[in-house]
Formats: structure tokens, C-alpha cells, sequence
């Protein structure tokens, strides 16, 4: 089920698209505002107080079947990675140009889609975690091209390399916790990273 979660995943791709006619503001909220929809049906699967009758309460669970095959085992809620994903493309929308905001979220769709498909077929050199070599080469060379879209070449390079680098950093030892709990995600390091080194070169 992991290609099928990342294909997900790639679905970013479409609110990128979105925003070069939107603009950055609209952008943003839309980002949020599907952030906002996750966490809150999130909340309502991890308390299970299924308060639908009838014909609804069976449509919610027909979907929540659904929606939870594309969601790792493990996680300390459901849609916490769905969540961080448009939270970390809300907030650099916000904080980034248009052109430098674009480049960050794909960078998150397309690098962090192929370094886990990629890496968990073919990955064999372990870095930190379950990540590897193979996967972080992957991903490194997939935001490359996915960021020259919207970027110069020497913005392409560095911010991808950051968020190669960002990718590693929740399976370090001492954030590998807060990982645990959901409060520090790839999801959101991605795009914040990578934005900021784009914009500062």
C-alpha cells in the first residue's frame, strides 16, 4: 500500500499547480483549510464517538475503511502525515515568494514520493532509520528537476540538498521521540527547509 499512499502524496502536485494562478494567500488557505479537514476527522476516528445513524454512520465507515488503507501502521493518529504535508505547504505559501513556495511543496510531492518508493525496493546502504543512500539519492535528484520549474538552477541545487538533508532529520536519535508523538514530521520540515535555503541563495 505504500505506492498508493505516495501517489497520494503526489496529489500535492495539483494545489502547486493551483497556485500559479491562485496566487500565494489562496494558496495558502486551501493548504490550511485541508490540513484543518484531516486533523479534525483525525480526532473524530481516534475518539471512535460515532454519533451518525443509519444510511450516514455506514457512508462514514465505508469511508474511513477507505481513507485508512493509504495511512502507515503505527502512527499516533490517522492523517498525521496527510496533515503535516498541507500544513508545511500552508506555511511556506505564507512565508516564501510564489516561485521559491511552489518549488518547496514540490520538492516535498515528488522528492519525499520517490526516496520512499525507491528506497524501500532497492534501498540496501542504511543512513538513519529505515532511510537510505539510495532513497536519499533519489529523492536529491527527483527535486532537483521538480524545483527547476519554478527556480534557478543554484536554488534547485541548494534547496534540494537541504531538504534531502531535513528529510533524515525526524529518524535522529533526539528528535526520534517527538517523531513518535507527532509533533515533528518530514512533512513539515521539507518545504520550511528547503524554502529558506532557496530564498536565501
Amino acid at each position: 500500500m505504500e505506492t498508493p499512499r505516495q501517489l497520494v502524496h503526489l496529489s500535492g502536485l495539483l494545489f502547486v499547480l493551483l497556485a500559479q494562478f491562485t496566487g500565494s494567500i489562496l494558496a495558502a488557505f486551501s493548504f490550511f483549510a485541508i490540513a484543518a479537514t484531516f486533523l479534525i476527522y483525525s480526532e473524530y476516528i481516534k475518539r471512535e464517538k460515532i454519533m451518525l445513524a443509519g444510511f450516514l454512520e455506514a457512508a462514514e465507515k465505508r469511508l474511513r475503511n477507505f481513507i485508512t488503507k493509504f495511512e502507515r501502521t503505527g502512527t499516533p493518529r490517522p492523517f498525521l502525515g496527510a496533515f503535516w504535508f498541507y500544513a508545511g505547504c500552508g506555511f511556506a505559501f505564507l512565508l516564501f515568494p510564489l516561485p521559491v513556495a511552489s518549488a518547496a511543496c514540490s520538492i516535498l510531492a515528488v522528492g519525499d514520493s520517490l526516496s520512499t518508493i525507491f528506497g524501500k525496493k532497492f534501498g540496501r546502504h542504511k543512513l538513519i532509520g529505515s532511510k537510505t543512500a539510495e532513497g536519499s539519492a533519489v529523492f536529491f535528484a527527483g527535486a532537483v528537476l521538480i524545483s527547476l520549474v519554478f527556480v534557478n538552477p543554484l536554488p534547485a541545487l541548494a534547496g534540494s540538498a537541504a531538504a534531502a538533508i531535513a528529510e533524515l532529520l525526524p529518524d535522529v536519535h533526539f528528535l526520534f521521540k517527538a517523531k513518535g508523538r507527532g509533533f515533528v514530521d518530514d512533512n513539515l520540515l521539507i518545504p520550511i527547509v528547503a524554502g529558506f535555503i532557496m530564498l536565501l541563495i
